[in-house]
């Protein structure tokens, strides 16, 4: 697949490190993220040579000393000195910053000038990220290299960040990742000044951490078996010793935990294990599947992945698991999970129904009653419980700390509660989400996240700091792994976006300027190809965006990119490429049906694929037109105008461009401008039957002279037989042709699929009329 092609070499570095070096006082700072200040002189610069030293006044100061020296990549000498002679030279210092509330824990004042280079700060994390500073002050062309006789330009610059908690969260429950990448990826957040790792190491579909009191939780719990047809992370089916079919998954031994922990430490990051609770626990059950939840008869109720909160040995496994988790994590919060916890199970079993009556409690107290015996345990062990945000429902314990993975809209809500919060506001930081809306982008969960919605997020607006500013610890983005198997596909999920996330994290709010970042980011781009991390390309793709002109009834398109390139596009079917097409400079205004290409170029070599676009100019354009059922709240677009407004939503249906209504038919009524001429019209829907979104069972258009009484001219029946349930994403218009008609009033009805005990969808995005 060409995402994850790391060969093909698409951009041609500035320059050699020679010209990097003559031009040091010449360019702007690229420094991600931003500091909180930076001055630029144009005095001499510093430069590197064979008799630099590193200066360390005490020995806290080492790690980061230590790191400088891997960074610049050449034999330079680390000396510990007690005394700092004033007429020194020639070397990068190391001190202690004496005013501590300028710069917290995590701060630290660098300055550079012709004679030496001073790293200030009041503890070592400080000196850490000075040196990550450093990092980005050399030529992103001389990443990996050895930087003697490079410069860094004179300069003083201030620091802190914005939040304590700056985090990234990595699913590796359903795709197992080696220990070698798990440290990459530490790299990578250290990179980019976050502190917190979130590893998501249990999940129902498989589980990822030795328990050496439990081995079947490893032994059994940490395989799928793999199956012809069938991909084994979505299928439940575990290996169990002595099968000799294929096996797919891994785990972690206590060991390699520790080397993980430890390789963190030592980049200032800490790691959070997460261990689910009470749900999301499917494999648990398949390993102990007595822990099950049982009816009236004692017979196992079916494995819906829930602890059963009725049965001490429930808690006496969690307690043997916490108890081994804690002395491999010297983390200050242990996440537990709690999110989605269904309840069905716990209202028929009766051992939970015994309980509930007991404690006069309903299901969702339940839960609180479950989590909370958690949280004592672990404030019994000196360590904080932490948990999504669900974990609220019910009566939680006042100590308890809330992870928010829900939208933008109902942050205000969560914090309400009055816990301590990290956001991972999912409509923003969900880094599974897709980049862009290109049929070129790989498979992703859902959801649309793309560069610049990720750095405009504020998480604190001006309408929440006052009341909640403290309760909030920081922010942190989340990966799923349903749709990443690699590292090199989490690679692409993660890059440019964890840019995006270390300037939230760590700017001064009101601070942004995206043009800014827009800059900093080729620098940053050139650093990821230089270490080489397969990041993604999305951020350049040409964005065809069409609106109607409403003056000539014609469609207006606009060719965007996220970050700059150049845009060469064609309108007569051919490939876009540097010898064929214009380069674009302005809106393009089309009047007739049109498929429309266009490719970025940086350096006149290819930086994207080309995205295409087919324009059509009918004759329901900008009409009037009005809906009988309302679509489902955040699938409404633009309401009914969207559906005559010639724009098309692609292939993914929760980029805020289609009309989905639930349990619900299409009934949409069009008034055209005059009585006209009809024969034909289409209907442009989407399916994904495993988000229950299923195409329209039948199609009817029926025409009026007044708008009031209707007469039904076509009906297309589109029913199916035994359709399959999957994740395949089609798009299709359907043409319905009659007999023409003179008319002014349209109606098009589209039904629904009627599903039993199902709620099903119909999802469309433009009645085209010819």
């Amino acid at each position: 697949m060409n995402f994850i092609n790391k060969t093909v070499a698409l951009f041609v570095l500035a320059g050699t490190l020679m010209a990097c070096q003559s031009e040091t006082n010449n360019t702007k700072l690229h420094i991600i993220p931003e500091p909180v200040s930076l001055k630029k002189t144009d005095n001499p610069a510093f430069r590197f040579n064979d008799e630099t030293k590193i200066f360390i006044t005490d020995t806290s100061m080492f790690q980061a000393a230590k790191r400088l020296k891997n960074i610049l990549s050449y034999d330079i000498t680390i000396e510990t000195k007690t005394a700092i002679a004033k007429d020194m030279t020639n070397r990068v210092l190391f001190k202690y910053h004496m005013e501590t509330d300028s710069l917290g824990k995590e701060g630290y004042l660098l300055k550079s000038n012709q004679k030496n280079i001073t790293v200030e700060a009041t503890t070592p994390v400080g000196f850490f990220y000075g040196v990550e500073t450093i990092r980005q002050l050399f030529p992103p062309a001389s990443v990996n290299q050895s930087k003697l006789g490079l410069e860094i330009p004179s300069l003083q610059i201030t620091d802190k960040p914005r939040f304590k908690w700056r985090g990234m969260h990595l699913d590796v429950s359903r795709h197992f990742m080696p220990v070698s990448f798990v440290k990459e990826f530490i790299d990578y957040l250290a990179m980019h000044k976050l502190n917190t790792f979130h590893w998501h190491l249990v999940d129902g579909i498989g589980w990822r951490i030795e328990i050496k009191s439990h081995p079947e939780l490893t032994d059994i719990g940490a395989w799928r078996v793999v199956k012809e047809g069938k991909k084994p992370w979505e299928d439940f089916e575990v290996w169990r010793p002595g099968d000799d079919r294929k096996k797919y998954g891994g785990f972690y031994t206590q060991e390699e935990i520790k080397q993980v922990v430890a390789y963190a430490k030592e980049r200032n990051i800490t790691v959070i294990p997460e261990i689910e609770l009470p749900g999301h626990s499917e494999v648990v059950f398949q390993c102990y599947p007595e822990l099950l939840c049982v009816d009236k008869n004692n017979a196992p109720l079916a494995n819906n992945g829930v602890y059963c909160a009725g049965n001490p040995n429930s808690y006496k496994l969690l307690e043997a698991i916490i108890d081994e988790v804690i002395t491999l994590f010297p983390s200050e919060y242990i996440h537990i999970g709690g999110d989605e916890v269904s309840k069905r199970n716990w209202n028929t079993c009766i051992r939970c129904k015994k309980v509930m009556n007991s404690q006069n409690y309903d299901a969702f107290e339940l839960q609180s009653h479950f989590v909370n015996h958690f949280d004592q345990y672990l404030k019994d062990k000196g360590r904080k419980l932490i948990g999504w945000h669900e974990i609220l429902e019910g009566e939680l314990s006042p100590t308890a700390t809330i992870m928010y993975w829900g939208a933008e809209n109902g942050v205000e809500k969560a914090l309400s509660e009055g816990h301590p919060t990290v956001l991972t506001t999912g409509s923003h930081l969900y880094f599974d989400h897709y980049q862009s809306l290109s049929k070129n982008e790989p498979k992703a969960f859902g959801g649309f996240a793309p560069l610049k919605k990720v750095y405009q997020y504020e998480p604190l607006p001006d309408s929440l700091e006052n009341k909640y500013k403290s309760k909030v610890l920081g922010i942190q983005a989340n990966i799923w792994t349903e749709y990443m198997s690699t590292p090199e596909h989490i690679e692409y999920m993660a890059f440019p976006r964890i840019a995006a996330l270390s300037e939230i994290a760590w700017q001064e709010k009101g601070k942004k300027d995206w043009k800014r970042f827009q800059e900093k980011m080729e620098s940053q781009i050139m650093r990821y190809e230089k270490f080489p991390i397969n990041f993604s390309r999305s951020a350049y793709r040409p964005i065809i965006e069409s609106t109607l002109d409403k003056e000539t009834k014609g469609i207006l398109v606009s060719l965007i990119t996220e970050l700059p390139c150049e845009v060469i596009y064609t309108t007569d079917g051919s490939n876009p490429s540097l010898q064929n097409g214009n380069v674009y400079n302005q809106p393009i205004v089309l009047q007739n049906n049109t498929i429309i290409k266009a490719i970025a170029l940086k350096n006149e070599m290819p930086i994207s694929e080309i995205e295409e676009k087919e324009i059509i100019v009918h004759k329901a354009l900008g009409a009037k037109t009005s809906l009988i059922n309302q679509p489902f709240g955040k699938y409404s677009a633009s309401g009914a105008t969207s559906l005559t407004d010639g724009i098309f939503g692609g292939n993914k249906w929760g980029n805020g461009k289609w009309l989905g209504f639930l349990n619900k038919d299409l009934e949409s009524t069009i008034q055209l401008d005059t009585t006209t001429t009809v024969q034909k019209i289409g209907l442009s829907c989407i399916e994904e039957t495993a988000a229950g979104i299923y195409f329209p069972t039948s199609i009817e258009v029926s025409y009026s002279q007044n708008g009031k009484v209707f007469t039904s001219v076509q009906k297309l029946d589109l029913s199916r037989k035994n359709i399959e349930v999957n994740s395949e994403v089609k798009t299709q218009i359907f043409w319905v042709d009659f007999p023409a008609v003179e008319t002014k009033y349209l109606k098009v009805t589209a039904r629904y699929s009627k599903i039993q005990d199902k709620g099903t969808f119909i999802f469309t995005d433009e009645i085209i009329i010819k």
